[in-house]
This record gives C-alpha cells, structure tokens and sequence, in this order.
C-alpha cells in the first residue's frame, strides 16, 4: 500500500477556491483603492493583493501540492483576519462573509492534505 497525499478532486477543488479566494481579495482591494483615491498604504495593500491570485495561478499550473497549500492557508488567514476586522467594525457582512470563506478554504485545505491509502 503506498500513501499519498490528496486526491485529484480535492486538489483541483482547493486550487480553485484558494484561487477564487485571492481573486476577491484583490478585487476588494482595488476597489478599496479606487474609493479612496490612492492613498500610500492602500496601494502597497493593493499591490500585495494583486500578487496573490499570480501565485496561485502559478501553483495551479505547476500542479505543485505544496505551493496550492502554501496559498491556502495565506488565504485562509487573510480570510480569518478580515473576519475579525469586520467582528471589530461591527459589520456583520464584512465579518461573516470572510468567516465563511475561510471556514471552506480551510476545510479544503485539510481534505486535500489528508493522507489517502492506495493499493501498490
């Protein structure tokens, strides 16, 4: 019996929420940066933001588990500060849509690390 980590589903189903995830971090950035009129610290969150769903692409086609992990659990902790940041603003929909979001990434992230038993 050899063990592996994660099968194809559930690589490719993390890959993409995690992908998914930084899309609409960068995209919450930006906007935030257009409302503001671009203030020095928006724009070097932006250009931060914007990095993300690269290097997700780039652990997606490099089809590296690893590097697919690595953005999962920086997605996953991006999602859960934003969450607490939203707990602090008191605003229920900038607190529970990133709880959510993180909830699932993380349980991907678990599901695609889980080691599998396969027959040799």
């Amino acid at each position: 019996m050899n063990v592996t980590h994660g099968a194809g589903r559930a690589y490719w189903l993390c890959a993409g929420f995690t992908l998914l995830s930084a899309v609409v971090s960068a995209a919450f950035s930006l906007l935030a940066l257009r409302m503001a009129g671009g203030q020095d610290y928006l724009l070097y969150a932006a250009s931060r933001s914007v990095a993300l769903p690269f290097a997700a692409v780039f652990a997606m086609v490099t089809r590296s588990r690893g590097g697919v992990a690595a953005m999962a659990v920086a997605m996953t902790l991006i999602q859960l500060f934003d969450a607490f940041i939203g707990f602090r603003l008191h605003d229920p929909g900038k607190a529970y849509g990133p709880l959510i979001l993180f909830a699932i990434n993380f349980g991907l992230l678990l599901w695609m690390k889980r080691p599998t038993v396969t027959q040799a």
